[in-house]
């Protein structure tokens, strides 16, 4: 008898308490709220390929080793870029099935906040290297101190939308339940556009150009859960 009690008492106590959690899971809500900026980017990546073809593939090797030295001594000039080599290729071109000659290339990263080093830079070492793109960016130091900024403004936006459902469910508040921030949002600009195509051909030709980086959209997004207080 008493176990019999002692069962129907948890069973009831175990209906309370799942009656209590599904009734915590009303007024839930979820929300997101973004702050975006369009800011001037500061950063310019500069990809170059020291390229050279022929039968003599010991020669080839030779002569790009030779010209990528002399790229790399140039850039010691200009103490606003940095440069590393990237990947080595030695490839074999062929005709009907057939090795016909040999193609080796090293390529070259640049990174620079110095637009115009850059320019002058590539005029200079237009006859031992091509370009193979150009990309401008927002550099890490610059977007975070916007994130900072943009952050601030989207938890605002956040709060005013709760506020706003809050006000018009007629409750008298809100408890926020969970919160996320995302502020990996950002839409670079396209590598080599028109305006740095022409940039560039001016460039392989000896003459530095002017070159503009424009600007990219850098946003931060809060999503969150709120649970509306009772009436």
């Amino acid at each position: 008898m008493k176990k019999a009690l002692y069962f129907a008492c948890f069973i009831m106590l175990s209906s309370v308490t799942l009656a209590d959690d599904h009734t915590k899971q009303y007024g839930m809500v979820n929300l997101d709220a973004s702050a975006t900026s369009d800011v001037v980017n500061d950063e310019l990546i500069t990809r170059l390929q020291v390229i050279e073809d022929g039968r003599d593939p010991a020669k080839l090797t030779n002569l790009v080793n030779k010209k990528t030295a002399l790229v790399l001594d140039a850039v010691k000039n200009f103490n606003a870029i940095k440069a590393e080599t990237s990947s080595y290729n030695t490839r074999p071109l062929y005709n009907d099935g057939e090795i016909s000659s040999w193609q080796v290339t090293q390529q070259l990263t640049l990174e620079t906040g110095n637009f115009e080093q850059m320019s002058q830079f590539i005029a200079d070492i237009s006859s031992l290297a091509n370009i193979q793109s150009m990309h401008f960016q927002v550099s890490d130091a610059k977007a975070e101190e916007v994130k900072q900024t943009l952050l601030k403004q989207a938890i605002v936006n956040f709060k005013d939308k709760a506020s706003l459902i809050t006000s018009e469910f007629n409750r008298k508040g809100y408890d926020l339940v969970s919160l996320s921030i995302d502020g990996n949002h950002f839409t670079p600009m396209p590598v080599m556009e028109r305006s740095a195509m022409m940039s560039a051909d001016s460039m392989r030709k000896g003459a530095p150009a002017a070159l503009s980086g424009g600007s990219n959209e850098v946003s931060v997004q809060v999503r969150g859960t709120i649970q509306l207080n009772a009436h």
